[in-house]
């Protein structure tokens, strides 16, 4: 943790704008969602993408952006977690996707443990989750456009 003018950063900027860049891939499913009319997914992607990325760009260690961005992203997670259980049939979606599933916990863990460590990669593993959460939110989308009815 860094200090500056009495407030304690859990990031430096170098660290967090790549954060802030990886926050907006969030947008992708967003606009995808919003292409098919899926409204609520829409504004549930690019709401979780703005307070993600408004967290980012001046990390404090305490702060109510980061309180939000940690309760929207479970939110959007559990929503997203659920939805994939219900709709994602396709083979191809599901190997991936469970496989993504196992390997974006491993980075956002990974990361926080490199955090915790001192090691100044661990935030690229935490940008690797965002990237890997996009695809998952992405597969998860399309298998619900595409629902066997």
């Amino acid at each position: 943790m860094k200090v500056f003018n009495n407030e304690t950063y859990i990031a430096t900027w170098e660290q967090s704008k790549w954060l802030v860049l990886s926050s907006f891939l969030f947008m992708i499913p967003s606009i995808y969602a919003y292409l098919h009319n899926l409204y609520f997914y829409s504004v549930l992607l690019s709401t979780t993408s703005i307070v993600s990325a408004n967290y980012w760009r001046k990390a404090l260690a305490n702060s109510w952006r980061r309180n939000m961005d940690l309760a929207l992203a479970k939110v959007s997670f559990i929503i997203f977690l659920s939805n994939g259980i219900i709709y994602v049939k396709k083979i191809e979606y599901i190997i991936t996707g469970y496989s993504g599933l196992v390997i974006l916990v491993y980075c956002y863990l990974l990361a926080g443990n490199l955090w915790k460590a001192k090691q100044s990669s661990w935030y690229f593993y935490h940008a690797l989750f965002h990237f890997i959460i996009m695809y998952e939110q992405l597969i998860i989308l399309d298998s619900m456009i595409h629902r066997i009815e």
